[in-house]
């Protein structure tokens, strides 16, 4: 099979024809139809995932594909069904996070891409239970992005006692961004949009289900958020520190910042007394289990949330990551292999 490998941390990917994997009774063998180039690649080969990454590996953590063997022991999945595999999988089963469901939090899971082999190839195997039927609705390029993306941003309406009509700003409008004020309309949010970048606020506005949008390069925009009586929660997707530390004050009393960007820098809080007397809320977030994301692909399909993606054959890898890492894409990469 056709495989992309990453052998060194700042060196380019190489291509290789490896055999198809072996498959034991647990597992199931994916044909990969469409794999997701996400910013966490960049940050793979970059070597900031170091000593969590195994190399050589085969990158990509949104896969989408086509089950062409199950294992003896699989009983509920069969080939021939369309299904995706998420960053996170081989979770222990046994821990405190894992029995009640909470599997993203195991301390003992691997990582699709990072630490075990994934999609930028043409097949790939994993473990039955780690997999999710894809909704016929929805395309195999399209849906490979909301294994990652789709999941990260979806999750957080689950912690953050999120109520129809709460204000919810996104701040960056991005391979993220772009998604989470999808799920924030469509939820029932009045949703705010925050970018330096114009088009993207005229985008998010006319396609994206935006309510408002505001410039973050003027210097007045946390006050705009105030001026509508500050933001319930803020999905804060731009990867800066800074803005992210100046949005604190446009939370609402009892507001949610959760943050799901990433930057070096740390945040700054603000005087102890904003929080305190506001109860405001600072969180992280990162992907979901598997209920979450049977959860959040039956939303996206029933209200046509899709993700704007451009395509590349999976001979241009690396010219796909070079794009990413240059913020090229309108908003997310797919490798595509057929």
């Amino acid at each position: 099979m056709k495989t992309a490998v990453l052998h060194n941390y700042h060196q380019p990917l190489q291509f290789h024809d490896l055999p198809v994997p072996s498959i034991g009774p647990l597992d199931v063998l994916i044909k990969v139809h469409a794999c997701g180039v996400c910013g966490s690649d960049v940050h793979l080969v970059d070597e900031e995932f170091a000593p969590l990454s195994q190399l050589p590996v085969v990158p990509g953590h949104e896969v989408a594909g086509v089950i062409e063997e199950v294992g003896e022991q699989v009983t509920y999945l069969k080939s021939g069904d369309r299904v995706g595999l998420p960053l996170n999988q081989q979770t222990c089963g046994n821990c405190r996070y894992c029995v009640r469901g909470e599997t993203v939090l195991c301390p003992e899971q691997r990582f699709t891409g990072i630490n075990l082999n994934g999609g930028y190839a043409e097949y790939v195997k994993a473990p039955a239970r780690d997999v999710t039927i894809i909704p016929d609705a929805i395309s195999f390029e399209e849906v490979a992005p909301l294994f990652c993306a789709g999941i990260t941003v979806f999750t957080p309406f689950k912690y953050v006692n999120f109520q129809v009509g709460q204000r919810v700003a996104v701040l960056g409008i991005g391979g993220l961004g772009h998604l989470a004020l999808q799920f924030a309309h469509v939820l029932g949010a009045h949703t705010i949009a925050v970018s330096r970048d114009t088009e993207k606020l005229h985008l998010a506005k006319e396609k994206l289900g935006a309510d408002e949008a505001i410039d973050s390069s003027t210097k007045d925009w946390v006050k705009q958020l105030q001026d509508m009586g500050g933001a319930d929660v803020i999905l804060a997707t731009a990867h800066s520190s800074q803005l992210m530390s100046q949005s604190i004050a446009a939370l609402a009393p009892e507001g949610t910042l959760v943050v799901l960007g990433v930057d070096k820098e740390p945040l700054i809080m603000p005087p102890l007394v904003d929080l305190i007397n506001n109860r405001k809320r600072v969180m992280g977030s990162i992907t979901g289990s598997i209920k979450d994301m049977r959860e959040m692909l039956n939303v996206a399909a029933t209200h046509t949330i899709r993700p704007l993606i451009e395509t590349y054959p999976l001979e241009d890898a690396q010219l796909a990551l070079d794009h990413v890492r240059a913020g090229k894409p309108r908003f997310r990469a797919v490798l595509t292999m057929t």
